[in-house]
Protein backbone atom coordinates (compact mmCIF):
# COMPACT_ATOMS: atom_id res chain seq x y z
CA UNK A 1 0.00 0.00 0.00
CA UNK A 2 1.05 3.60 -0.50
CA UNK A 3 3.08 5.02 2.36
CA UNK A 4 1.46 8.47 2.09
CA UNK A 5 3.26 11.76 1.61
CA UNK A 6 6.83 12.34 2.73
CA UNK A 7 8.29 15.56 4.11
CA UNK A 8 11.22 17.39 2.58
CA UNK A 9 13.97 19.18 4.52
CA UNK A 10 11.74 22.26 4.95
CA UNK A 11 8.89 20.22 6.38
CA UNK A 12 6.77 20.64 3.24
CA UNK A 13 4.63 17.78 2.00
CA UNK A 14 5.99 15.94 -1.05
CA UNK A 15 4.09 13.38 -3.08
CA UNK A 16 5.60 10.39 -4.87
CA UNK A 17 4.09 10.26 -8.37
CA UNK A 18 4.61 7.41 -10.83
CA UNK A 19 4.03 8.58 -14.42
CA UNK A 20 3.70 5.57 -16.69
CA UNK A 21 2.94 4.63 -20.28
CA UNK A 22 1.79 1.01 -19.82
CA UNK A 23 2.54 -1.59 -22.47
CA UNK A 24 -0.38 -2.80 -24.56
CA UNK A 25 1.15 -4.87 -27.37
CA UNK A 26 4.59 -5.32 -28.89
CA UNK A 27 5.76 -2.08 -30.54
CA UNK A 28 2.35 -0.44 -30.09
CA UNK A 29 2.46 3.35 -29.87
CA UNK A 30 0.08 5.64 -27.95
CA UNK A 31 1.81 8.91 -28.79
CA UNK A 32 1.26 9.08 -32.54
CA UNK A 33 -1.89 10.42 -34.13
CA UNK A 34 -2.94 6.88 -35.08
CA UNK A 35 -2.81 4.53 -32.07
CA UNK A 36 -1.41 1.26 -33.39
CA UNK A 37 1.69 -0.75 -34.12
CA UNK A 38 2.66 1.40 -37.03
CA UNK A 39 3.48 -0.02 -40.43
CA UNK A 40 6.82 1.77 -40.22
CA UNK A 41 7.36 0.29 -36.72
CA UNK A 42 7.69 3.82 -35.38
CA UNK A 43 7.95 4.34 -31.63
CA UNK A 44 7.06 7.89 -30.60
CA UNK A 45 8.10 9.73 -27.47
CA UNK A 46 5.34 10.36 -24.89
CA UNK A 47 5.81 14.11 -25.31
CA UNK A 48 2.73 15.49 -23.57
CA UNK A 49 3.38 13.10 -20.70
CA UNK A 50 6.99 14.31 -20.51
CA UNK A 51 5.93 17.96 -20.16
CA UNK A 52 3.44 17.02 -17.42
CA UNK A 53 6.10 14.95 -15.63
CA UNK A 54 8.37 18.00 -15.59
CA UNK A 55 5.56 20.18 -14.18
CA UNK A 56 4.94 17.70 -11.35
CA UNK A 57 8.65 17.40 -10.58
CA UNK A 58 9.19 21.18 -10.67
CA UNK A 59 6.42 21.54 -8.07
CA UNK A 60 8.67 19.67 -5.64
CA UNK A 61 7.35 16.15 -5.97
CA UNK A 62 9.36 12.96 -6.42
CA UNK A 63 8.58 11.26 -9.73
CA UNK A 64 9.13 7.89 -11.36
CA UNK A 65 8.68 8.40 -15.12
CA UNK A 66 8.78 5.23 -17.21
CA UNK A 67 7.71 4.38 -20.77
CA UNK A 68 6.90 0.68 -20.40
CA UNK A 69 5.50 0.55 -23.93
CA UNK A 70 8.77 1.74 -25.48
CA UNK A 71 10.55 -1.00 -23.52
CA UNK A 72 7.88 -3.59 -24.42
CA UNK A 73 7.75 -4.30 -20.69
CA UNK A 74 4.48 -5.83 -19.38
CA UNK A 75 2.94 -4.07 -16.40
CA UNK A 76 3.16 -7.18 -14.24
CA UNK A 77 6.93 -7.27 -14.75
CA UNK A 78 7.20 -3.69 -13.49
CA UNK A 79 5.24 -4.16 -10.26
CA UNK A 80 8.21 -4.83 -7.98
CA UNK A 81 10.00 -1.67 -9.12
CA UNK A 82 6.79 0.30 -8.62
CA UNK A 83 6.28 -1.09 -5.13
CA UNK A 84 9.81 -0.06 -4.17
CA UNK A 85 9.02 3.51 -5.23
CA UNK A 86 5.90 3.52 -2.99
CA UNK A 87 3.81 5.94 -5.08
CA UNK A 88 1.00 8.05 -3.70
CA UNK A 89 -0.37 8.60 -7.21
CA UNK A 90 -0.02 6.57 -10.42
CA UNK A 91 -0.68 8.34 -13.73
CA UNK A 92 -1.20 6.20 -16.85
CA UNK A 93 -1.31 7.27 -20.48
CA UNK A 94 -4.17 5.77 -22.47
CA UNK A 95 -5.41 5.37 -26.04
CA UNK A 96 -8.57 4.12 -27.70
CA UNK A 97 -7.44 0.58 -28.70
CA UNK A 98 -5.46 0.02 -25.49
CA UNK A 99 -8.02 1.28 -22.97
CA UNK A 100 -9.00 -2.16 -21.64
CA UNK A 101 -5.35 -3.07 -21.29
CA UNK A 102 -4.69 0.26 -19.60
CA UNK A 103 -7.49 -0.47 -17.14
CA UNK A 104 -5.97 -3.87 -16.38
CA UNK A 105 -2.57 -2.23 -15.82
CA UNK A 106 -4.19 0.31 -13.49
CA UNK A 107 -5.81 -2.53 -11.57
CA UNK A 108 -2.45 -4.28 -11.19
CA UNK A 109 -0.79 -1.07 -10.00
CA UNK A 110 -3.59 -0.21 -7.58
CA UNK A 111 -3.65 -3.66 -6.01
CA UNK A 112 0.13 -3.48 -5.57
CA UNK A 113 0.34 0.06 -4.14
CA UNK A 114 -3.08 1.38 -3.16
CA UNK A 115 -2.13 4.66 -4.87
CA UNK A 116 -4.53 7.16 -6.40
CA UNK A 117 -5.01 6.11 -10.02
CA UNK A 118 -5.39 8.74 -12.76
CA UNK A 119 -5.78 8.30 -16.52
CA UNK A 120 -4.66 10.89 -19.09
CA UNK A 121 -4.82 11.12 -22.87
CA UNK A 122 -7.12 11.99 -25.73
CA UNK A 123 -9.26 8.86 -25.41
CA UNK A 124 -10.14 9.37 -21.77
CA UNK A 125 -10.64 13.08 -22.44
CA UNK A 126 -13.26 12.13 -25.02
CA UNK A 127 -14.82 9.17 -23.20
CA UNK A 128 -14.05 9.43 -19.47
CA UNK A 129 -17.38 7.97 -18.35
CA UNK A 130 -16.77 4.79 -20.35
CA UNK A 131 -13.27 4.38 -18.91
CA UNK A 132 -14.32 4.93 -15.29
CA UNK A 133 -17.33 2.63 -15.52
CA UNK A 134 -15.30 -0.11 -17.21
CA UNK A 135 -12.57 0.26 -14.60
CA UNK A 136 -15.12 -0.07 -11.77
CA UNK A 137 -12.87 1.37 -9.09
CA UNK A 138 -9.45 0.50 -10.52
CA UNK A 139 -9.21 4.08 -11.83
CA UNK A 140 -10.07 7.00 -9.56
CA UNK A 141 -10.14 9.82 -12.11
CA UNK A 142 -9.61 10.83 -15.73
CA UNK A 143 -7.97 14.18 -16.50
CA UNK A 144 -9.87 15.89 -19.31
CA UNK A 145 -8.02 18.03 -21.85
CA UNK A 146 -4.62 19.52 -20.99
CA UNK A 147 -3.59 17.62 -17.91
CA UNK A 148 -0.30 19.24 -16.79
CA UNK A 149 -1.73 21.48 -14.10
CA UNK A 150 -4.51 19.05 -13.22
CA UNK A 151 -1.90 16.48 -12.20
CA UNK A 152 0.15 19.14 -10.42
CA UNK A 153 -2.87 20.17 -8.36
CA UNK A 154 -3.60 16.56 -7.42
CA UNK A 155 0.04 16.12 -6.41
CA UNK A 156 -0.29 19.26 -4.29
CA UNK A 157 -3.11 17.58 -2.38
CA UNK A 158 -6.21 19.01 -4.05
CA UNK A 159 -9.19 16.71 -3.50
CA UNK A 160 -10.75 15.09 -6.58
CA UNK A 161 -14.01 17.00 -6.14
CA UNK A 162 -12.14 20.32 -5.98
CA UNK A 163 -9.71 19.76 -8.88
CA UNK A 164 -10.75 21.37 -12.17
CA UNK A 165 -10.60 19.28 -15.33
CA UNK A 166 -11.55 15.90 -13.89
CA UNK A 167 -14.10 13.13 -14.21
CA UNK A 168 -13.87 10.99 -11.11
CA UNK A 169 -15.33 7.82 -9.62
CA UNK A 170 -17.39 8.39 -6.50
CA UNK A 171 -18.98 5.29 -4.93
CA UNK A 172 -20.13 3.81 -8.23
CA UNK A 173 -21.01 7.11 -9.86
CA UNK A 174 -19.08 9.27 -12.35
CA UNK A 175 -18.89 12.93 -11.38
CA UNK A 176 -17.36 15.92 -13.19
CA UNK A 177 -15.59 19.01 -11.95
CA UNK A 178 -15.55 22.35 -13.86
CA UNK A 179 -13.52 22.52 -17.07
CA UNK A 180 -9.90 23.56 -16.76
CA UNK A 181 -8.82 26.59 -18.78
CA UNK A 182 -6.12 26.15 -21.41
CA UNK A 183 -2.60 27.09 -20.37
CA UNK A 184 -1.87 30.53 -21.78
CA UNK A 185 1.74 31.12 -20.68
CA UNK A 186 3.50 28.09 -22.13
CA UNK A 187 6.89 29.69 -21.46
CA UNK A 188 6.22 29.28 -17.74
CA UNK A 189 6.28 25.50 -18.11
CA UNK A 190 9.50 23.52 -17.56
CA UNK A 191 11.15 21.60 -20.37
CA UNK A 192 10.08 17.94 -20.78
CA UNK A 193 11.53 15.39 -18.36
CA UNK A 194 13.48 13.49 -21.02
CA UNK A 195 16.27 12.77 -18.54
CA UNK A 196 14.12 10.00 -17.07
CA UNK A 197 13.78 8.13 -20.40
CA UNK A 198 16.13 6.36 -22.81
CA UNK A 199 16.03 8.13 -26.19
CA UNK A 200 17.47 5.03 -27.84
CA UNK A 201 14.06 3.38 -27.40
CA UNK A 202 12.49 5.61 -30.08
CA UNK A 203 12.80 4.92 -33.80
CA UNK A 204 11.32 6.39 -36.94
CA UNK A 205 12.62 5.55 -40.41
CA UNK A 206 11.84 9.11 -41.56
CA UNK A 207 14.00 10.76 -38.88
CA UNK A 208 17.65 10.75 -37.91
CA UNK A 209 18.56 8.58 -34.95
CA UNK A 210 18.48 9.43 -32.13
CA UNK A 211 15.84 12.16 -32.14
CA UNK A 212 13.53 13.92 -29.69
CA UNK A 213 10.21 15.69 -30.04
CA UNK A 214 9.36 19.23 -28.98
CA UNK A 215 6.00 20.99 -28.76
CA UNK A 216 6.44 24.70 -29.46
CA UNK A 217 2.74 25.51 -29.35
CA UNK A 218 -0.58 23.88 -28.55
CA UNK A 219 -3.86 23.97 -30.40
CA UNK A 220 -4.71 24.16 -34.10
CA UNK A 221 -6.98 26.68 -35.79
CA UNK A 222 -7.96 24.19 -38.52
CA UNK A 223 -10.86 21.79 -38.09
CA UNK A 224 -9.98 18.59 -39.91
CA UNK A 225 -12.81 16.23 -38.97
CA UNK A 226 -10.59 13.24 -38.15
CA UNK A 227 -7.92 14.99 -36.02
CA UNK A 228 -8.52 14.14 -32.37
CA UNK A 229 -6.05 16.17 -30.32
CA UNK A 230 -7.36 19.70 -31.11
CA UNK A 231 -10.95 18.54 -30.71
CA UNK A 232 -10.58 16.93 -27.29
CA UNK A 233 -7.24 18.06 -25.79
CA UNK A 234 -5.93 21.52 -26.63
CA UNK A 235 -8.47 23.43 -28.70
CA UNK A 236 -8.51 25.46 -31.90
CA UNK A 237 -6.45 28.47 -30.84
CA UNK A 238 -2.72 28.16 -31.53
CA UNK A 239 -0.98 29.13 -28.26
CA UNK A 240 2.75 29.44 -28.78
CA UNK A 241 5.96 29.55 -26.77
CA UNK A 242 8.47 32.28 -27.42
CA UNK A 243 11.16 31.57 -30.00
CA UNK A 244 13.86 32.01 -27.35
CA UNK A 245 12.19 29.48 -25.07
CA UNK A 246 11.93 26.91 -27.86
CA UNK A 247 15.59 27.21 -28.84
CA UNK A 248 16.60 27.14 -25.16
CA UNK A 249 14.90 23.74 -25.00
CA UNK A 250 16.86 22.57 -28.03
CA UNK A 251 20.12 23.60 -26.36
CA UNK A 252 19.10 21.87 -23.15
CA UNK A 253 18.31 18.66 -25.07
CA UNK A 254 21.78 18.73 -26.59
CA UNK A 255 23.32 19.03 -23.13
CA UNK A 256 21.27 16.04 -21.94
CA UNK A 257 22.09 13.96 -25.03
CA UNK A 258 25.25 15.11 -26.85
CA UNK A 259 24.67 12.49 -29.57
CA UNK A 260 21.23 13.90 -30.41
CA UNK A 261 20.76 14.29 -34.17
CA UNK A 262 17.28 15.73 -34.72
CA UNK A 263 14.36 17.54 -33.12
CA UNK A 264 10.84 16.88 -34.37
CA UNK A 265 8.52 19.84 -33.74
CA UNK A 266 5.25 18.07 -32.98
CA UNK A 267 2.91 21.07 -33.11
CA UNK A 268 -0.17 20.20 -35.10
CA UNK A 269 1.08 22.70 -37.68
CA UNK A 270 4.15 24.79 -36.92
CA UNK A 271 3.95 26.36 -40.37
CA UNK A 272 0.36 27.60 -40.35
CA UNK A 273 -0.12 30.89 -42.17
CA UNK A 274 -1.05 32.97 -39.12
CA UNK A 275 2.22 31.95 -37.43
CA UNK A 276 4.52 32.48 -40.43
CA UNK A 277 6.40 35.44 -38.91
CA UNK A 278 7.14 33.36 -35.80
CA UNK A 279 8.41 30.51 -37.98
CA UNK A 280 10.84 32.89 -39.68
CA UNK A 281 12.01 34.20 -36.29
CA UNK A 282 12.53 30.63 -35.08
CA UNK A 283 14.70 29.80 -38.08
CA UNK A 284 16.75 32.97 -37.60
CA UNK A 285 17.29 32.23 -33.90
CA UNK A 286 18.46 28.67 -34.62
CA UNK A 287 20.89 30.05 -37.21
CA UNK A 288 22.10 32.72 -34.77
CA UNK A 289 22.90 30.11 -32.12
CA UNK A 290 24.50 27.79 -34.69
CA UNK A 291 22.98 24.64 -33.22
CA UNK A 292 24.46 21.38 -34.55
CA UNK A 293 21.00 19.84 -34.95
CA UNK A 294 18.68 18.97 -37.77
CA UNK A 295 14.98 19.52 -37.26
CA UNK A 296 11.73 18.36 -38.78
CA UNK A 297 8.12 19.42 -38.33
CA UNK A 298 4.52 18.91 -39.34
CA UNK A 299 3.48 21.21 -42.17
CA UNK A 300 0.53 22.17 -44.34
CA UNK A 301 0.65 22.55 -48.09
CA UNK A 302 -0.34 26.21 -47.86
CA UNK A 303 3.32 26.91 -47.02
CA UNK A 304 4.01 27.93 -50.61
CA UNK A 305 6.78 30.51 -50.15
CA UNK A 306 10.00 29.05 -51.53
CA UNK A 307 12.13 31.70 -49.79
CA UNK A 308 10.72 30.69 -46.39
CA UNK A 309 11.42 27.06 -47.22
CA UNK A 310 15.01 27.94 -48.13
CA UNK A 311 15.42 29.79 -44.83
CA UNK A 312 14.07 26.74 -43.02
CA UNK A 313 16.63 24.61 -44.83
CA UNK A 314 19.48 26.94 -43.82
CA UNK A 315 18.40 26.70 -40.19
CA UNK A 316 18.62 22.90 -40.23
CA UNK A 317 15.18 21.83 -41.45
CA UNK A 318 15.76 18.42 -42.97
CA UNK A 319 12.25 17.04 -43.37
CA UNK A 320 8.59 18.09 -43.21
CA UNK A 321 5.77 15.68 -42.42
CA UNK A 322 2.91 16.83 -44.63
CA UNK A 323 -0.75 15.86 -44.62
CA UNK A 324 -1.63 15.69 -48.30
CA UNK A 325 -4.32 13.17 -47.27
CA UNK A 326 -6.54 12.80 -50.38
CA UNK A 327 -6.08 13.24 -54.11
CA UNK A 328 -9.69 14.22 -54.69
CA UNK A 329 -10.79 17.78 -53.92
CA UNK A 330 -14.31 16.90 -52.87
CA UNK A 331 -13.09 14.35 -50.31
CA UNK A 332 -10.66 16.95 -49.00
CA UNK A 333 -13.55 19.36 -48.62
CA UNK A 334 -15.65 16.69 -46.90
CA UNK A 335 -13.06 16.26 -44.12
CA UNK A 336 -12.69 20.07 -43.85
CA UNK A 337 -8.96 19.97 -44.66
CA UNK A 338 -8.96 23.51 -46.04
CA UNK A 339 -6.37 22.85 -48.76
CA UNK A 340 -6.42 22.35 -52.53
CA UNK A 341 -4.84 19.85 -54.92
CA UNK A 342 -3.04 22.70 -56.72
CA UNK A 343 -1.46 23.79 -53.40
CA UNK A 344 -0.10 20.28 -52.95
CA UNK A 345 1.79 20.24 -56.22
CA UNK A 346 3.09 23.79 -55.75
CA UNK A 347 4.24 23.05 -52.21
CA UNK A 348 6.02 19.82 -53.18
CA UNK A 349 7.77 21.57 -56.07
CA UNK A 350 8.94 24.45 -53.87
CA UNK A 351 10.13 22.13 -51.10
CA UNK A 352 12.09 20.19 -53.70
CA UNK A 353 13.71 23.42 -54.91
CA UNK A 354 14.61 24.29 -51.31
CA UNK A 355 16.04 20.76 -50.83
CA UNK A 356 13.76 20.05 -47.88
CA UNK A 357 12.71 16.41 -47.73
CA UNK A 358 9.00 15.65 -47.60
CA UNK A 359 7.27 12.75 -45.87
CA UNK A 360 3.78 12.59 -47.35
CA UNK A 361 0.75 11.34 -45.42
CA UNK A 362 -2.10 9.86 -47.46
CA UNK A 363 -5.44 8.41 -46.38
CA UNK A 364 -8.41 6.45 -47.65
CA UNK A 365 -11.93 6.52 -46.27
CA UNK A 366 -13.13 10.09 -46.14
CA UNK A 367 -16.84 10.83 -46.59
CA UNK A 368 -17.68 10.29 -50.26
CA UNK A 369 -14.60 8.13 -50.91
CA UNK A 370 -14.83 5.67 -53.82
CA UNK A 371 -12.43 3.40 -55.66
CA UNK A 372 -11.89 6.12 -58.25
CA UNK A 373 -11.13 8.88 -55.73
CA UNK A 374 -8.74 6.55 -53.87
CA UNK A 375 -6.86 5.82 -57.08
CA UNK A 376 -6.38 9.56 -57.49
CA UNK A 377 -4.62 9.59 -54.13
CA UNK A 378 -2.25 6.77 -55.12
CA UNK A 379 -1.53 8.43 -58.46
CA UNK A 380 -0.86 11.78 -56.81
CA UNK A 381 1.55 10.24 -54.28
CA UNK A 382 3.72 9.08 -57.18
CA UNK A 383 3.54 12.38 -59.05
CA UNK A 384 4.46 14.65 -56.15
CA UNK A 385 8.16 15.38 -55.63
CA UNK A 386 8.34 13.80 -52.18
CA UNK A 387 10.80 11.45 -50.52
CA UNK A 388 8.84 9.08 -48.30
CA UNK A 389 5.16 8.32 -47.71
CA UNK A 390 2.67 6.59 -45.48
CA UNK A 391 -0.81 5.34 -46.29
CA UNK A 392 -3.59 4.67 -43.82
CA UNK A 393 -7.31 4.34 -43.50
CA UNK A 394 -9.01 7.26 -41.77
CA UNK A 395 -9.55 6.25 -38.15
CA UNK A 396 -12.68 7.33 -36.32
CA UNK A 397 -11.66 8.29 -32.78
CA UNK A 398 -14.19 9.34 -30.13
CA UNK A 399 -14.56 13.06 -29.70
CA UNK A 400 -14.06 13.85 -33.40
CA UNK A 401 -16.67 14.99 -35.86
CA UNK A 402 -15.54 12.17 -38.18
CA UNK A 403 -16.40 9.65 -35.43
CA UNK A 404 -19.82 11.23 -35.01
CA UNK A 405 -20.36 11.10 -38.78
CA UNK A 406 -19.26 7.45 -39.05
CA UNK A 407 -21.27 6.30 -36.06
CA UNK A 408 -24.34 8.33 -36.93
CA UNK A 409 -24.32 7.07 -40.52
CA UNK A 410 -23.90 3.43 -39.59
CA UNK A 411 -20.39 3.27 -41.09
CA UNK A 412 -18.52 2.35 -37.89
CA UNK A 413 -17.53 -1.33 -37.69
CA UNK A 414 -16.02 -2.03 -34.22
CA UNK A 415 -18.26 -3.00 -31.33
CA UNK A 416 -15.70 -2.26 -28.62
CA UNK A 417 -12.50 -0.20 -28.28
CA UNK A 418 -10.13 -3.19 -28.63
CA UNK A 419 -11.32 -3.67 -32.19
CA UNK A 420 -9.67 -0.41 -33.29
CA UNK A 421 -6.58 -2.58 -33.99
CA UNK A 422 -6.21 -6.20 -35.09
CA UNK A 423 -4.79 -9.19 -33.22
CA UNK A 424 -1.23 -8.10 -34.06
CA UNK A 425 -1.96 -4.54 -32.83
CA UNK A 426 -1.76 -3.24 -36.39
CA UNK A 427 -4.18 -0.52 -37.44
CA UNK A 428 -7.52 -1.94 -38.52
CA UNK A 429 -9.95 -0.27 -40.90
CA UNK A 430 -12.89 0.80 -38.74
CA UNK A 431 -15.32 2.15 -41.34
CA UNK A 432 -17.38 0.54 -44.08
CA UNK A 433 -18.41 3.16 -46.62
CA UNK A 434 -21.29 2.94 -49.10
CA UNK A 435 -18.90 2.89 -52.06
CA UNK A 436 -15.74 1.46 -50.47
CA UNK A 437 -15.57 -1.61 -48.22
CA UNK A 438 -13.11 -2.12 -45.37
CA UNK A 439 -11.36 -4.86 -47.36
CA UNK A 440 -10.93 -2.50 -50.29
CA UNK A 441 -9.48 0.17 -47.98
CA UNK A 442 -6.97 -2.37 -46.64
CA UNK A 443 -5.99 -3.35 -50.16
CA UNK A 444 -5.58 0.30 -51.11
CA UNK A 445 -3.17 0.86 -48.22
CA UNK A 446 -0.94 -1.99 -49.36
CA UNK A 447 -1.21 -0.98 -53.00
CA UNK A 448 -0.22 2.58 -52.10
CA UNK A 449 2.83 1.42 -50.15
CA UNK A 450 4.03 -0.93 -52.88
CA UNK A 451 3.47 1.43 -55.77
CA UNK A 452 5.21 4.28 -53.98
CA UNK A 453 8.26 2.48 -52.59
CA UNK A 454 8.93 -0.23 -55.18
CA UNK A 455 9.57 2.19 -58.04
CA UNK A 456 13.20 2.24 -59.23
CA UNK A 457 13.18 6.06 -59.21
CA UNK A 458 11.98 6.12 -55.60
CA UNK A 459 14.58 3.62 -54.42
CA UNK A 460 17.27 5.64 -56.15
CA UNK A 461 16.01 8.87 -54.56
CA UNK A 462 16.15 7.35 -51.08
CA UNK A 463 19.66 6.02 -51.66
CA UNK A 464 20.90 9.40 -52.90
CA UNK A 465 19.40 11.12 -49.85
CA UNK A 466 21.56 9.17 -47.40
CA UNK A 467 23.92 11.72 -45.85
CA UNK A 468 25.55 9.95 -42.90
CA UNK A 469 25.46 7.16 -40.35
CA UNK A 470 22.33 8.53 -38.65
CA UNK A 471 20.57 8.40 -42.02
CA UNK A 472 21.81 4.84 -42.62
CA UNK A 473 20.39 3.67 -39.28
CA UNK A 474 17.06 5.39 -39.92
CA UNK A 475 16.71 3.92 -43.42
CA UNK A 476 17.75 0.46 -42.21
CA UNK A 477 15.02 0.60 -39.57
CA UNK A 478 12.53 1.73 -42.22
CA UNK A 479 13.50 -1.09 -44.60
CA UNK A 480 13.19 -3.72 -41.86
CA UNK A 481 9.81 -2.30 -40.90
CA UNK A 482 8.56 -2.33 -44.49
CA UNK A 483 9.57 -5.96 -44.99
CA UNK A 484 8.33 -6.94 -41.54
CA UNK A 485 4.91 -5.40 -42.09
CA UNK A 486 4.23 -7.38 -45.24
CA UNK A 487 5.91 -10.58 -44.01
CA UNK A 488 4.12 -10.66 -40.67
CA UNK A 489 0.72 -10.22 -42.27
CA UNK A 490 1.35 -12.70 -45.06
CA UNK A 491 0.16 -10.07 -47.50
CA UNK A 492 -0.20 -11.07 -51.11
CA UNK A 493 0.25 -8.88 -54.16
CA UNK A 494 -2.66 -6.56 -54.81
CA UNK A 495 -5.29 -8.30 -56.95
CA UNK A 496 -7.91 -5.65 -57.46
CA UNK A 497 -11.29 -4.88 -55.98
CA UNK A 498 -14.31 -7.06 -55.51
CA UNK A 499 -16.87 -4.60 -54.17
CA UNK A 500 -18.54 -1.49 -55.46
CA UNK A 501 -16.43 0.96 -57.45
Amino acid sequence: MSSGRINDSLGMSVMRVAILNPMFGKDFTKSARWFARSRGRVQRHPDYLAYAAAVIEEAGNEILFRDLQAKNLPSQDFVEDLKKFKPDMVVCQTSTPSIYGDIESARIFKEATGALSVFVGSHTSAAPDHALKDANGAVDACAIGEFDYTLRDLADGTALKDCAGLAYWDNGEVKRTPERAYIEDLDSMPFPAWQHLDINDYHDGAKLFPFLTSITGRGCRYRCSYCQIPQVMNGHVYRTRSVENVVDEMERNLKLFPNLKEIMFEDDTLTMRVARDRLIELCEEIIRRDLPLSWSANARVDLNDVETLKLMKRSGCRMLCVGFEFGDQQVLNNVKKGTTIDQMYTFAENAHKAKVRIHGCFMFGGPGETWKTAQKTIKMSQELKIDTAQFTGVVAYPGTTYYDWAKGGGHLIPEDWRQWVDEEFEQRTVVELPDLSKDEINQLIDEGLRKFYLRPAQMARMAVNIRGWADVKAKYHGLKSFIGYFSAQGRKPFTGFTGNN
